[in-house]
Parts: structure tokens; sequence; C-alpha cells
């Protein structure tokens, strides 16, 4: 029995040992398959993966690992300890807010700690990681490193564009808003900041007439000259159309020297391939806290400026006052009642008679509108046709004034004319060519006795479209006359735009006939342009003797001014018609056919 058991046993040691090593192999053999595998996925992954022990010694990592940070392949292998490899990171890739040593000494108690170690890091290649560090049971760690630079930057793309402008880059009205309200925050250290608000003059007539393209870059060479004039710590900013903003740290002195050096960068002309155009800047200042405590209030103060500015003329500069809040309310009280005088028919036409210089009889009458208040009387045009231009209204005032000259006028005897002013708000809200036409039709006045008086502000408001109109007008037999001529910009390049059918020079230089030579020999060149261009010539403003020979001399068609005659009523017209003319027609139907 017992030499059995022996044999036995000693016939199943060798088999049991090698049991125990084919079991030992085939678990190595699992481990590395299972090692490979996972070395497959980690390699595989979208990022970079690291897993490190609780000695801070690396246990695995993929090559992406590798390739963000440009660390060798020795790097990569396990045991490397996470010092070294952290201190080839830092050498081969500058990260944003890190310190060179003291950042590794810090990165490696923050794990031995294990704080939150993530965040986002801008690397010198240019790539943005965003990296997560979760600690493990055992005292060791894994960390994710995720390349996100493309999402990075479209993010950053599109935070840019919701705070600036697409076009020329500067701050748009969010972005602006935001720093003035910094400003304000900032009051105590600074004491006192500005806000110029500024508006292109000029830019309407560029963009309709040379196109969108040129109107666009216009803008952005503008923006750039802005840029350039400002201080450091100055801010421009675009608010819309054509309309910039400045935030400027001094005080009223300073703003105001900024406001001319803005002005000056404007009068130089704009090139674009061989095109030279011109604008001018209308520029509002407010300071703060002075003239506004908050944002919206210091912005309205700088509007209201701006809008006394553009009131001035063209590159007009005005800072802020209270007497501006004033003439606001006043000009909305005003606005109110040019509403209710539309509805009520508080305004009447007057006529002033127009001389023939060549025949000494009339050659017609220019229609002069008057508004009778019921509180306050007479008001003058001179404050109330701007207001109603501001707000909108002339062009309803303006139909009525059409719709009555002409039927008034065709009461007159066939050879007379009647004049009617035309603003540019008309020409460019209204429908003019339709409003005309039909003011014709309604008063069978014929068209050749129409005479449409515009000024040189047409062309700086909107060319082509008023250009358009005007032929379309001129092509129904409608008389164009170009008023106030001379006291515009550019007022002779006009002339070549449109062949207009009468030239009114300006009453300014009739009056400054008597003391000033100059003032002769441009009235004489007036009236010897227009008689080359086939032009009718118109001299207003006669009030003396002198001034009427004067033109007549210098060859003047037409003379009009309170030497001849004070605007009359529809009334006291009809009388005097009828005292110098046998017959009268009450209401013709139509002239058509007879002009």
């Amino acid at each position: 029995m017992s030499t059995r058991r022996s044999t036995s046993s000693g016939q199943n040691a060798p088999s049991d040992g090698q049991g125990l090593e084919r079991q030992l192999r085939l678990a190595r053999a699992r481990n590395h398959t299972l090692q490979l595998r996972l070395r497959a996925v980690a390699d595989n992954l979208g990022h970079g993966l690291s897993l490190y022990d609780r000695h801070g010694h690396l246990v695995v990592c993929n090559q992406q690992f590798l390739d963000i940070y440009r660390l060798p392949p020795e790097l990569g292998k396990a045991g490397t300890s996470f010092r070294r490899i952290l201190e080839a990171r830092v050498r081969n890739n500058t990260h944003v807010g890190t310190d060179g040593p003291g950042y590794v000494e810090g990165r490696v108690a923050a794990v031995r700690e294990h704080r939150p170690m993530g965040g986002i890091h801008r690397l010198n290649s240019g790539q943005v990681i965003s990296m997560t560090h979760q600690p493990m049971a055992d005292g060791g760690w894994v960390s994710t490193h995720r390349d996100v630079t493309e999402l990075f930057n479209m993010q950053a793309e599109l935070t840019h564009l919701a705070y600036h402008d697409p076009l020329t880059g500067l701050p748009n009205r969010t972005l602006f808003y935001q720093r003035i309200a910094h400003a304000f925050d900032s009051l105590g250290e600074t004491g006192g900041f500005a806000v110029l608000c500024l508006d292109l003059d000029g830019f309407k007539p560029i963009n309709d007439l040379h196109g969108h393209a040129t109107g666009d870059a216009l803008l952005r060479q503008f923006a750039s000259r802005l840029t350039r004039a400002l201080g450091a710590g100055d801010t421009a900013a675009r608010m819309g159309g054509d309309e910039f903003a400045i935030l400027h740290g001094g005080d009223e002195e300073s703003a105001l020297d900024l406001a001319h050096r803005l002005a000056e960068i404007c009068q130089q002309p704009f090139d674009f391939d061989g095109e030279v155009v011109s604008i001018a800047v209308g520029i509002g200042i407010a300071h703060a806290p002075v003239d506004g405590a908050d944002t919206d209030a210091l912005l309205h103060s700088a509007d209201l400026a701006l809008y006394s500015a553009k009131r001035g003329g063209r590159g007009g500069i005005r800072a802020y006052a209270p007497d501006l809040d004033s003439e606001a309310a006043d000009r909305r009280r005003l606005e109110a009642e040019l509403r209710r005088a539309i509805e009520n028919g508080e305004f009447e036409l007057y006529y002033q008679p127009i001389l023939d210089l060549r025949g000494g009889s009339f050659a017609g009458f220019e229609a002069l509108i008057r508004w009778e208040h019921p509180e306050r009387g007479r008001v003058s045009p001179a404050e109330f046709i701007p207001v109603a231009e501001e707000s909108g209204l002339i062009v309803m005032i303006g139909e009525w004034a059409l719709r009555e000259a002409f039927a008034e006028a065709a009461r007159w005897p066939a050879e007379l004319r009647v004049a009617v002013n035309v603003s540019t708000i008309q020409l460019r809200r209204g429908n003019l060519v339709a409003t005309v036409m039909n003011a014709l039709a309604q008063s069978g006045l014929a068209p050749c006795r129409a005479e449409i008086e515009i000024t040189e502000s047409v062309f700086l408001e909107q060319s082509e479209q008023s250009l358009e109109a005007l032929r379309q007008l001129r092509a129904l037999g409608v008389r164009i006359a170009l008023d106030d001529f001379g006291t515009g910009f550019s007022a002779l390049s006009y002339l070549l735009a449109f062949p207009f059918d009468k030239l009114k020079i300006d009453g300014s230089f009739v009056r400054a006939l008597e003391t000033s030579d100059g003032a002769a020999t441009i009235v004489s060149a007036v009236a010897d342009i227009g008689s080359r261009l086939g032009m009718s010539t118109t001299a207003e403003g006669i009030e003396t003797p002198e001034q009427l020979r004067a033109v007549h001399a210098a060859g003047y068609a037409e003379a009009q001014g309170y030497l001849i005659s004070r605007p009359l009523t529809r009334k006291s017209i009809r009388a005097m018609l009828h005292a110098h003319y046998d017959t009268m027609p009450e209401a013709p139907v139509s002239e058509r056919e007879a002009s």
C-alpha cells in the first residue's frame, strides 16, 4: 500500500508543476493580450490619456498624450515619474498662466494633495487643451487631455462677433454700453470721462451714387482713421449705419481737442481706386457725471449735442449744455402742434410775385407756406420747417402745398407760373412724382406752368434717388429750379449733375452788392453761367432800386424781393390779377391741350 502511494505521488509531482507553469503562462498571455487590447483602446481614443500609480509613476499613456505635448517615446514607458513628464511638458509647451519650475512644484503638490487640476490651457503651438484629473481609490489618478482648439476658436469668434461690428471690427453698441458702465463704476478713480457721438455728413449720397461696396470701404477707412486718432484708454464703437461713438478718458477740454482732431482727419479726402470722395463728421460731446449720471442719460446728452451740431451745418461740433434739454422739449411740443395744425387746416399759402426783367411784367409767383398759430400767432417758417422736416411731417405739408398751389395757379392767366419749394425729405420719404402728377390732374394745371424748387442739400442727402425723381418730373414737362444757388457744398458740380431750368442766386450775394466788390463779380458770373448753360436766372432778395438795377445789368431774367412785392395772400393775388387782366377764368378744367 505504501509503495503504491509513493509511486503514485512521485508520478504526479511533475504533472502538477507543469500545470502551474501552464497556468502562469496562460495568465501572462491573457494579461499581455489584455494590455494589448487596452493599449489599442487607448491609442484609438479621441483624446490623450495618462494613468499614474499612487507613487506618481506612469502606468500607461496613449500616443495622443505624447503627441499633444510633443514628448519623446521613452517618456511613455511605464514607471516614468510624473515629475519628469511634467517638466518635459512645461519645457516643450508654454502654458497660459504657468511660471516655470514653480508651476511644476505646484502641479506635483496638487497631485499629492489630490486637488482638482483640470482646466483650459493654451500651448505655444497654438493648441488649446482641456485637461481633467480624476483620483483613484489606490492613490493613483487618471488624466485626460482633449484638443479643443477648434471649439475654443469658434467660441472666441462667436464672442467677438457678439461684441464687435463685423464690417469695421470696432466694438458694437453692446460692448460700448458695457465699457461705459465700467467707466461709471470707476468714477472714483478716474474723476470723469467723456462720450462723443459722431455722425457722418455726406455718407448717404456717396453710398447711393458709388454703391454699397464703396460705402462699406469708406466706413472701414473712417474706422481706421478713428482708431489711430484715439488715446490708449479710449474706445471707439460703431453704433450702426454711419453712426459712431467714442469713450474718452479725459476732461471737457481734452474731449473737445479730440473732436477737432477727428473733424480734421475727416477733411482729408478718401480715395477708392482713383475715385476721391469727401465727407464731414458731426460730433456731440457729453461729460460724466455732470451731463449724465448713468449710461442712458449720458448718451442722451451726447445725442442732443450731436443733433444741435448737425443743425448748425456740416461738420459741426457741440458740447452738451442744459439748454439743449429745453430746446428738445420745445421741438417735441412744436411737433405736436404741427400735427394738430395739419388736422385743423391752420396752414395758408402766400404768393410772392416774380418779376420778368425783360418784359416788365410778372412771370409768376412763388408759393410760400405760412402758419397762423391759434395761440401764438404767426410762426416763422424758419422755426417750424426744420421741425417738420426732422419729424417727416413735411411730406404731408408738402403734398397739401402742391395741391393748393396748383389749384390756385389754374385760376391765373395761362402765361403765369407757380413755383413750389420741395424739401429733400419729400424726395427721400414721399412719392414726389406721383404727388405732383395727382396735383396736376386734380387742378388741370399744365405741367409747363408748374415749377419745383429744390436746394443744393438734395445732393448731399440722397443724390441718385433724388436725381431720378427730378428726371421723371422734367420728363412730364415740369420745370426744375435750383434755389439758394451758391451757398452749398461744391455748388458748380450740381450743374453738371442735372440740367436745371432755372438758377436762383441766394439773396445774400444780392445784399452784399453794395458793400463788397467781390459780390458783383459773383452775381455777374452766375448770370453768365446760367446763360451759357441755357438756364434762366432769378435774383432773390431784391430790397433796393440799386440792387434791382445791378441784377438787371448783370443779365438776370427775373427778380423777386420786398422791393417788388412782399408775399401776398390768395385774396390779394386775385385782386391784383383782376386789376391787371380784363378777364380771369374762375376754374379752368384743363390747360393741357393749350400747352
